[in-house]
């Protein structure tokens, strides 16, 4: 947390939430605003609005410090429980599962964070069939956006990479089949 205009502000990801995550990162890829509009929304994310601004001085060294980055990667939590319910996940992607994903990220989505989450984590008293159902994953991305953004971080790395590497293989095989 850090002290701006008198109140305490979330800004680790200890202490924001995925939804809060998703609207952070959807604002700075937000190529149609400058950095400080970026900044400006960014604050109204996390309860400072606009108009709460007086002194561009103030607004700067708030900015350095809410966008200080001293976070320390965590371990994968393999298991959480939300609602009474038991949801397990494992850094491991099924072809479905990846499938699934690059539709994920591949659409305009500004949950794609917490929609990556409700694939990754299953609930254990479901089967597959249950778990791919549509209307089960929309129910629990949105149950996902309220946990603090730090579980989804190791799951966002190993999905961003093996996706990466995939995507860097095909281009490689491309490349070859093209020169043969």
């Amino acid at each position: 947390m850090i002290e701006v205009l008198g109140r305490n502000i979330a800004n680790k990801m200890n202490e924001i939430t995925i939804e809060e995550f998703e609207k952070i990162s959807n604002i700075h890829n937000n190529s149609e605003l400058d950095n400080i509009e970026k900044q400006i929304k960014v604050f109204e994310v996390v309860g400072i609005e606009e108009d709460e601004w007086d002194d561009f001085k103030y607004f700067v060294e708030k900015t350095k410090e809410f966008n200080t980055d001293n976070y320390e990667p965590k371990d994968p939590i393999g298991e959480i429980e939300i609602d009474g319910y038991t949801y397990k996940a494992e850094l491991k992607l099924s072809v479905k599962d990846t499938k699934l994903i690059e539709k994920m990220i591949t659409k305009e989505n500004k949950h794609s964070v917490s929609d990556i989450m409700a694939l990754m984590f299953k609930r254990t008293d479901l089967s597959n069939t249950e778990h791919y159902d549509s209307a089960h994953l929309k129910h629990k991305s949105k149950l996902f956006r309220t946990q603090v953004a730090e579980i989804a971080i190791p799951y966002l790395n190993y999905v961003t990479n093996t996706i990466s590497e995939h995507a860097k293989k095909q281009a490689a095989e491309s490349v070859e089949s093209n020169n043969d």
